[in-house]
């Protein structure tokens, strides 16, 4: 199934890069996606907003590739790993910066250490998390009311609640823990100048 998934993102990238380069259209570039667990940054903070070192790295296959709010999601499914996932959101992060974007590389960094033991990528899913509070407080992303099937609707989704969820129990979504234990991750909260309820789930900024 993963190198189903590899070329069926492998051809929707070779699309979307046809024309890059000419105007009349014919250059077109395949590139190669990666499925394995290691990371190599660009620079110190690639995939934390406002750090764009992602569009100059070597390892990314994303960089010259036309990504928008709808067609991100299409590379998103097809993604054959957590790794390819974390260079297209990030890419997506630096051409448009916004919280869906920031929270969906954490995501990936998140998946990629669950699945490989990555320190780096853990590493970097927290401070990828702590943008999100600190750069997109009240954004939000959308659900899939997937109960109200045949009918297709979505509901918003506050991006700081998923994200002190994901830093207290990210057990639910089947991931690692990025902190020993919960305590801990209150207290990180905390540092940063924030608090989670893991009763109510939301998440407040500290009185000053």
């Amino acid at each position: 199934m993963r190198f189903i998934k590899a070329i069926i993102l492998t051809l929707s990238i070779f699309v979307l890069l046809s024309g890059c380069g000419g105007g009349d259209g014919s250059e077109q570039t395949p590139v190669e996606l990666q499925t394995n667990y290691t990371l190599d940054l660009a620079c110190q903070n690639e995939g934390v907003f406002p750090e764009t070192c992602v569009l100059n790295d070597p390892n990314n296959p994303f960089a010259n590739v036309y990504i928008n709010e709808e067609n991100k999601w299409d590379l998103h499914d097809a993604a054959p790993s957590a790794k390819s996932r974390f260079y297209l959101w990030a890419t997506a992060l630096a051409k448009s910066p916004n919280g869906e974007n920031q929270y969906y590389t954490a995501s990936a960094l998140h998946a990629l250490y669950t699945e490989g033991g990555s320190v780096v990528a853990k590493t970097q899913a927290i401070k990828a998390y702590r943008a999100v509070l600190d750069h997109f407080f009240d954004d939000v992303t959308y659900f899939l009311a997937d109960w109200l099937l045949p009918v297709v609707e979505y509901y918003e989704v506050l991006l700081r609640e998923l994200t002190g969820d994901r830093l207290y129990d990210p057990s639910f979504d089947n991931l690692s823990d990025l902190f020993e234990t919960p305590e801990q991750a209150l207290n990180t909260l905390n540092d940063w100048g924030y608090s989670y309820d893991p009763v109510t789930g939301q998440v407040e900024r500290n009185p000053l």
